[in-house]
């Protein structure tokens, strides 16, 4: 493909719309999944004000910052910085593995300042509070916060900048599978990536409401190993959620409601 390829499907479907499955599809069969698990979710878990948060993540990370962040790379980039479209002259593979390796590390150094920051706290803790930690609570947060992660800060900058852009969109919709796989309450563990991609049981030991100080990893646990913030997650915790939860409004709305 050339410079600034854009994807064609022929008279199918075009591999921008497969790559986008690959989430979509993942989520119905994490919640099949979970439901035959012995470890499944008991509905009552999730209050009313719980279901709010957890589908207005859903809609803030799967509609709103999908929309924006195509604008910018579609219209406000190419007005403002036309030169600079497809500059990094990586390939499909280059382009996968700047979103996939390059963006997941950024993540985790964020992450850790969500942790450690007291303001940005804030604007986490939200997806912290939550009462029990399954796929549905995957994209929870203040609705200001999916704003503020790197997914909406800089991919659609690297994702302007790459000659083949469907390589990094592809990254980032094996990332998002992976959000939602990471979260499920399944004792599952993929033979051979064990202990290189981030399993649930390390993920949900990230959630315990008693020591959550460890694997900020999303994709790989490589980077908690590297920097000295691995544990190892080998039961589901016991609880989640702190003591003294605000009111979902609040969460919901913070800082505009604090």
């Amino acid at each position: 493909m050339g410079k600034h390829s854009t994807l064609r499907g022929g008279s199918g479907m075009s591999p921008w719309m497969l790559c986008a499955l690959l989430p979509m599809l993942t989520f119905p069969l994490l919640l099949l999944a979970e439901n035959r698990s012995q470890a499944k979710l008991n509905a009552c878990d999730y209050a009313t004000g719980d279901w709010i948060l957890n589908l207005s993540g859903f809609f803030m990370q799967g509609l709103v910052i999908p929309a924006v962040g195509f604008l910018l790379a579609t219209h406000l980039f190419p007005a403002m910085v036309p030169k600079l479209r497809g500059c990094l002259q990586i390939g499909f593979i280059g382009a996968f593995v700047l979103n996939f390796v390059g963006v997941d590390f950024l993540y985790y150094l964020q992450h850790r300042a969500f942790h450690r920051i007291p303001w940005l706290w804030k604007l986490h803790a939200p997806h912290h509070y939550s009462p029990a930690v399954n796929v549905w609570a995957t994209s929870r947060n203040a609705l200001v916060t999916h704003f503020f992660f790197v997914y909406m800060l800089v991919s659609p900058v690297l994702a302007y900048l790459c000659d083949v852009t469907e390589g990094f969109f592809a990254g980032a919709m094996l990332t998002a599978a992976l959000d939602l796989f990471r979260h499920a309450k399944l004792n599952f563990r993929l033979p051979g990536l064990d202990g290189v991609i981030l399993m649930p049981h390390d993920h949900h030991r990230h959630h315990d409401a008693d020591k959550p100080e460890a694997n900020f990893g999303a994709n790989f646990i490589l980077w908690d190993k590297l920097f000295g913030t691995f544990a190892l997650g080998v039961r589901f915790p016991s609880s989640y959620a702190p003591p003294n939860t605000p009111s979902y409004k609040t969460q919901l709305l913070y800082p505009w409601r604090s």
